[in-house]
């Protein structure tokens, strides 16, 4: 198993309630808060990168050009069923990979060596052939994003509902690790207007 291959996902297709506006496109850092996001992933070695989007997702394809050939639009029809929705598609977008590890699109400030951090983390255990391995990182005792997820845990993530995320699936994994990161940003998310605002000025 020398070849390891892992994707990344980013889930952008919620509904932006708390927000009021389209939060994915909110400008951010000379383009928008998503296209950061996505924009942070592409110098890793990923096979394949993925954003689900669903609502307003004609707008968000109209504005946001990503020119790289692992990268892939994934619309999700269903995002009014919440999370479970975005991930389940996520899933099905996802061919002969090792895992994924799973972004939200309101954490732009999650750091480069966070990414590393899983990434490396999980290459390390699928190269050891580990089953069911979810990884996830950890600020001040507390769990974020991204989420590491193996290919055997994927069949898992259809017993999901409404909102819910992968908690679920982690308590089902084998091989369930965190990593401490030395980054507050896997825990903030840009929910509302003064997050945004906060983010904007640099004081969050």
């Amino acid at each position: 198993m020398g070849n390891i291959r892992i994707s990344a996902v980013v889930l952008a297709s919620g509904m932006s309630k708390r927000m009021g506006t389209v939060k994915q496109l909110l400008p951010y850092n000379g383009s928008s808060i998503l296209e950061c996001v996505i924009r942070k992933l592409l110098p890793f070695p990923f096979e394949s990168i993925h954003a689900v989007i669903g609502n307003h997702h004609e707008e968000i394809l109209g504005q946001i050009r990503i020119e790289d050939s692992r990268f892939n639009w994934v619309i999700n029809e269903k995002f009014m069923e919440g999370q479970s929705a975005a991930l389940k598609k996520a899933v099905k977008s996802l061919s002969d990979v090792d895992g994924m590890m799973v972004f939200l699109a309101d954490q732009p400030l999650i750091l480069p060596e966070t990414i590393a951090l899983v990434f490396n983390k999980a290459k390390e255990q699928l190269l050891q052939q580990e089953k069911k391995i979810a990884i996830q990182p950890c600020f001040s005792g507390r769990k974020g994003h991204p989420v590491f997820f193996s290919n055997n845990l994927f069949p898992l993530f259809e017993m999901l509902e409404g909102d819910e995320g992968g908690k679920r699936i982690i308590k089902q994994s084998f091989n369930y690790q965190k990593v401490v990161a030395n980054d507050p940003g896997i825990l903030i998310d840009i929910d509302t207007q003064e997050d945004y605002h906060k983010l904007v000025k640099g004081i969050i």
